[in-house]
């Protein structure tokens, strides 16, 4: 097969998109106070400039207390910070390319930072990685369904700013990841089946709005 494919025009779940080549979600660190800069948007505007068909942005904290455990990783909630996001997706559609934010929580996964912590406790749904053995803090129902209406407000806002699709972040032991055991006691808190809980989400999920 020639390589001419890659940079034909293409459709895929609703979006035209000017040829087949995705940038994948990098982890970037450089969005001080999780409020992306407008060197952000030079950077990813760069990218579309590059002929790239759509572009998944960095990871981006929905509205939980420890969605991140960076502070310079950028968040998607907040009057500031979806000021700059609305600044990078119309500069990524200036420049001819598609972009969808990928909504991040970061579960358990502890900060590296020497001198900052989220504002939050870190919480997974169980609390355990496999039985007994503590990972993080374990969600009540209150905190899951508080957890799903981030995501949710998230993804409204991604299509109020003019993106063209949200991307979930379902991998590292994340909020929405099945890489790490599924416990009976976080299947019981999900009213899952503990067998079939790990199926339900293994990879990041791509979504785009409906017309």
């Amino acid at each position: 097969m020639s390589s001419d494919v890659l940079f034909r025009p293409f459709k895929l779940k609703g979006l035209n998109l000017p040829n087949r080549v995705v940038m994948a979600p990098m982890t970037r660190s450089f969005s001080p106070g999780g409020i992306p800069t407008e060197d952000v948007a030079r950077y990813y505007r760069r990218r579309a400039e590059g002929a790239v068909g759509l572009i998944i942005s960095e990871g981006t904290g929905v509205d939980r207390p420890a969605s991140l455990n960076d502070p310079n990783v950028p968040r998607f909630h907040g009057e500031k910070e979806l000021a700059g996001w609305r600044r990078v997706v119309d500069e990524v559609h200036a420049a001819g390319s598609l972009m969808a934010p990928q909504l991040w929580h970061v579960g358990a996964v502890r900060t590296r930072a020497q001198d900052w912590s989220p504002p939050g406790a870190y919480d997974s749904p169980s609390g355990l990685s496999r039985p007994e053995k503590k990972f993080g803090e374990p969600m009540s129902e209150e905190d899951i369904a508080d957890a799903i209406r981030a995501f949710a407000d998230a993804a409204l806002a991604a299509k109020r700013l003019g993106f063209d699709a949200v991307e979930l972040h379902g991998a590292h032991a994340s909020f929405t990841s099945g890489s790490r055991p599924l416990t009976r006691e976080a299947a019981s808190a999900a009213r899952l089946d503990a067998e079939a809980a790990p199926r339900a989400m293994k990879a990041p999920c791509l979504s785009t709005f409906p017309s």
